[in-house]
């Protein structure tokens, strides 16, 4: 099974050892963005993956592609243009302390100046079993929306899976209204076999009413009932996390052949960057093997809660340690 998937590479900086970025003169990288935190994890699992993407012409774009390539994934439908990568900064929380990620100009960025005549869209769609596309192309810029939606409606014209990741993030949307917004997002909505988001996606993006008298999760299923029934789309998936006592947890969730909970699991949160994305490629690894929707979801949860224990935005898991999670075979030390 081959997936695609389109979106940002970016440049995670990262101080050592819990500190703060006012104490230390030190800092690690490591190449990031959605696409390649969930191509990198579906590669650990045996799928073939190919990112979709642009990055600077230089020596810094040369290292993200080294690096691209070291995870496993595919580098032929990369393009190189320009001098720029979208970097952000990573300040890691401890205890009661949060993590704090501060974004440089991502704006200026290669990927950002990239429009869809910059990619071999239709080749790549037909190469691929699966398309993926994150939702932050549609908040960006117009470059990066119109590659978005053009690959969209391809994958949907070859009859190709289209997985779509919410990720709205208001704060990206300095341009435009939230109106102008949402439209562009419907228009990808209606092409999707499987969207990955939240009820305030639903409620706050798509504007669809809940009752708030309701206990959440009949507010989650009242919400995706009627996003279902507007966009038809087939599976609408997504996590709820808690912290009860000082303690984090995180559940998932699946609407696709009926609603369905998934086992609350605690979490041991070193790094929480990235665990979506592994929950995503949780997903999409179950349902391209044709399991039942209750182990898709076991699965899906065991592999988000490795990626909260490694630190950095990528999931280095591995298929044989998620299954030892869910089977109760991990253990403390492996020589």
């Amino acid at each position: 099974m081959k997936v695609l998937s389109y979106g940002e590479v970016n440049l995670r900086f990262t101080p050592p050892d819990y500190q703060l970025l006012a104490q230390t003169n030190q800092l690690t990288y490591q190449i990031t963005g959605t696409g390649v935190n969930l191509l990198t994890n579906l590669s650990n699992f045996g799928m073939e993956t190919t990112l979709l993407t642009t990055l600077p012409d230089n020596n810094v774009g040369k290292m993200a592609a080294a690096n691209i390539r070291k995870y496993g994934i595919q580098d032929h439908h990369i393009q190189f243009n320009g001098n720029h990568m979208g970097s952000y900064f990573v300040e890691l929380g401890y205890g009661v302390r949060p993590t704090v990620v501060t974004y440089q100009n991502r704006l200026a960025s290669a990927f950002c100046q990239a429009n869809p005549a910059s990619y071999p869209i239709e080749e790549a769609v037909k190469e691929n079993d699966i398309i993926h596309i994150c939702g932050i192309s549609l908040l960006l810029n117009e470059r990066t929306r119109e590659t978005a939606l053009k690959l969209a409606a391809c994958a949907n014209e070859f009859g190709k899976p289209l997985y779509f990741d919410f990720n709205y993030r208001p704060s990206l949307n300095t341009e435009h209204s939230k109106a102008f917004i949402k439209e562009q997002y419907e228009k990808i909505l209606s092409l999707a076999h499987t969207v990955f988001g939240g009820i305030r996606d639903l409620t706050e993006l798509l504007d669809i009413e809940v009752n708030e008298e309701l206990p959440y999760l009949e507010q989650l299923q009242m919400g995706i009932a009627t996003f279902k029934q507007k966009y038809h789309v087939k599976n609408y998936v997504g996590t709820n996390r808690g912290f009860e006592n000082h303690e984090h947890s995180l559940a998932g969730f699946m609407d696709g052949e009926s609603f369905k909970v998934s086992s609350t699991m605690p979490v041991d949160l070193l790094d929480r960057i990235g665990s979506g994305d592994a929950y995503a490629a949780g997903i999409i690894f179950g349902l391209a093997n044709n399991w039942p929707e209750e182990r898709i979801l076991e699965f899906a949860v065991s592999n988000a809660v490795l990626a909260h224990t490694i630190t950095g935005d990528v999931p280095h898991t591995t298929l044989e340690e998620v299954e030892a999670l869910m089977e109760g075979r991990q253990q403390s030390l492996i020589r």
